[in-house]
């Protein structure tokens, strides 16, 4: 999801540079919602689980695609498979196309166990726009880019918060304590005395998101410990969830979908690193140091021991994340909250 979400600023510059130009974009359905803002964009919603799986679906999608217009690039942002498969197709027809450059290698040895080449990796909103620039089409995504938030949307969430007891003038703090693998998300029975050593400092609202039934027992299990917090997950669409995130005054988080969509709705976050590392190019962005809770790797020289966090911690105590203490992240958040005016 949040690889989806930082296309979003590459697509603002592109209509906002070339008004003119028509864009095509497909992406899975559940990640329309990022694209919806812009004009001239046609957001293609495709389910490859359903219609679209397999070789016989990608397909009828290019056949679906060439039905619907006439292209004359086509841009590569994702570099799998199935990507793989639908550019192919188009060059068959003629249609030139530019992939993206992942830099898989220098990633791999910033990563590797032994030997690491360390280095700070372009951003991947950078590597999308380099793309497009490959594309003849010159862009320079704004660090100032923000969601558009809809009318559905915020009627939608204006009932939801009418349908909740909350706390007058005080900040607004999002928590979002999961990631798509363990070795990116702090232990979760931390987050009841994190929370608790806030509210004790000052009166918050505090927001839990999440996704998924398993993680919506953790947050209700959560909420117990902190009654005055209110359960997202589950209850918004992500079109509503992204307008209650510009409502926030800081967003806390892991290196996650979650951090992106704060970060590309204007909340300042403090984003807690494990296994993985800002330096591959998955850093909040647009955001400066003050964003990222990490064990230095001074002290840690085995991080980032992976891109996605989806390796097993080899060391066996992933000390990454188990270092990282309650009170530096209260800490953090305290200096977050304490440099914004509030709700």
């Amino acid at each position: 999801m949040g690889d989806v979400a930082l296309v979003a600023p590459v697509v603002q510059a592109i209509t906002a540079q070339y008004p003119n130009a028509r864009l095509t974009l497909v992406t899975r359905p559940k990640f329309a919602v990022f694209f919806g803002q812009f004009p001239n964009v046609d957001v293609v919603g495709v389910d490859f689980d359903g219609l679209y799986k397999g070789l016989p679906g990608l397909y009828r999608l290019f056949g679906e695609l060439r039905q619907r217009h006439r292209f004359d690039m086509v841009v590569d942002l994702h570099q799998n498979l199935r990507s793989a498969v639908l550019k192919n197709l188009f060059r068959l027809a003629g249609v030139p196309a530019v992939t993206i450059n992942k830099g898989r290698a220098e990633k791999k040895a910033l990563t590797r166990k032994h030997n690491k080449i360390r280095r700070v990796l372009p951003h991947s909103v950078e590597r999308y726009a380099q793309t497009v620039n490959r594309a003849n089409l010159a862009v320079q995504p704004s660090p100032e880019f923000r969601f558009q938030v809809f009318k559905e949307a915020e009627n939608e969430l204006s009932a939801f918060l009418a349908s909740q007891s909350l706390l007058p003038n005080v900040p607004w703090l999002g928590v979002a304590p999961f990631a798509q693998h363990p070795q990116k998300m702090w232990p979760f029975n931390r987050f009841g005395p994190l929370l608790t050593r806030v509210l004790d400092h000052q009166p918050t609202q505090i927001f839990l998101f999440g996704g998924g039934g398993a993680e919506t027992e953790q947050l209700v299990a959560l909420q117990k410990q902190v009654p005055s917090a209110i359960v997202v997950a589950g209850s918004l669409s992500m079109a509503a969830e992204l307008a209650l995130m510009q409502r926030l005054s800081g967003m806390v988080c892991m290196d996650s979908g979650n951090m992106h969509l704060s970060v590309l709705s204007g909340v300042p976050v403090v984003s807690i690193w494990g296994a993985t590392h800002p330096d591959t190019g998955f850093g909040p962005w647009g955001q400066g140091s003050e964003a990222v809770v990490q064990i230095p790797v001074d002290q840690l020289s085995c991080r980032p021991c992976s891109v996605f966090g989806n390796k097993p911690c080899w060391r066996g105590d992933l000390a990454c994340m188990n270092d990282i203490s309650v009170d530096t992240v209260t800490e953090r958040i305290i200096a977050l909250l304490s440099r914004g005016s509030g709700i």
